[in-house]
């Protein structure tokens, strides 16, 4: 993993062998499973947790988010 600075911005570059579209969905429903589950996790907070898998791409959206790479 490497992080690059910018003047108003960084970017996390992840190595990750395979396709990256996939181990980046993966990662981030891993991601939000850790959260979900977290035993301090209030109710409400699980609202905003799901609020943002929906605004997850599907596979075929996140290839198109690829196109102009």
């Amino acid at each position: 993993m490497s992080v690059k600075f910018n003047q108003s911005s960084f970017t996390v570059e992840v190595q990750t062998g395979s396709n990256p579209i996939e181990s980046w969905m993966e990662t981030q429903n891993e991601l939000f499973d850790s959260l979900q589950s977290e035993s301090q996790v209030k109710t409400e907070r699980c609202h905003y947790i799901e609020l943002l898998r929906s605004m997850m791409p599907d596979e075929e959206t996140a290839k198109k988010m690829l196109a102009g790479v």
